[in-house]
């Protein structure tokens, strides 16, 4: 395969399986081994792969020119492969992109740095041209953020407001306000939102089964500590049973 046969391949945006790009950019590569179309082309399929620290080995050895050009995949592999120090030497203290701004977020998230995160994700709001489906990401991540910062008592200015209405519309969020109404000691309200949590989740129809399960097991977890702090023993039970049977 030629690098104009990759390239057009990479165009078809129906593709799915990054197997076959993959091994269209290793064919062209085999000809040309510093094809920089290839090589990026390459970096991609195995982050779509989750192939992380075979993505980065493939930067590493490509040397700077594709690690310029792929900032984001990048800080991106370093991110999910756990060197948050690194991903954020990648990126930088002027992100530049939107992408890039969303992997800073999600890097200080997991190094537990929520000030940080909640700052980022604020930018990130504050501009209208979001691209579709990237404001309810950001509400998800932002509500995730407001409830670990209600969690480590870090941040006085997370707000004590009720529930908005879009942060109901989806389990993720609608879990992320139930944990920090138990942050703030607000059992009742925390009850009810974990079971709206958990009813949102079974009704998804983007989820598989094995998936919905993944999703709930945090969510009843929770619900038991609830329950436990209210002294509804009975329906601990219940919880505890309907997991039992899952498995």
């Amino acid at each position: 395969m030629t690098a104009t046969d990759l390239s057009s391949l990479l165009r078809r945006t129906s593709i799915d399986d990054h197997e076959q790009v993959l091994s269209a950019a290793n064919s062209v590569l085999k000809k040309s081994s510093t094809d920089i179309d290839a090589l990026h082309a390459k970096v991609v399929a195995l982050l779509h792969l989750d192939r992380f620290e075979d993505a980065l080995r493939a930067l590493e050895i490509s040397g700077q020119e594709l690690q310029d050009r792929a900032r984001l995949e990048h800080a991106y592999a370093l991110y999910k492969a756990g060197k948050l120090t690194d991903a954020h030497r990648v990126i930088g203290e002027d992100p530049g992109t939107r992408g890039l701004q969303h992997v800073q977020a999600q890097t200080f998230y997991r190094a537990e740095e929520f000030e940080s995160a909640k700052q980022v994700y604020t930018d990130l709001a504050s501009n209208v041209s979001t691209t579709a489906g990237e404001e309810n990401d950001l509400r998800i991540n932002s509500r995730a953020v407001d409830a670990q910062l209600a969690w480590s008592q870090r941040h006085v200015s997370v707000a004590r407001k009720k529930s908005w209405k879009e942060d109901l519309e989806a389990f993720e969020t609608t879990y992320n306000a139930a944990c920090g109404c138990i942050a703030r000691g607000e059992l009742s309200q925390a009850e009810i939102l974990l079971k709206r949590a958990k009813d949102l989740c079974n009704a998804s129809e983007d989820l598989l089964e094995e998936e919905k399960q993944a999703e709930i097991l945090p969510i009843a977890v929770q619900q038991i500590y609830v329950l436990y702090l209210l002294g509804k023993t009975d329906e601990i039970e219940h919880i505890q049973t309907a997991l039992n049977s899952s498995e």
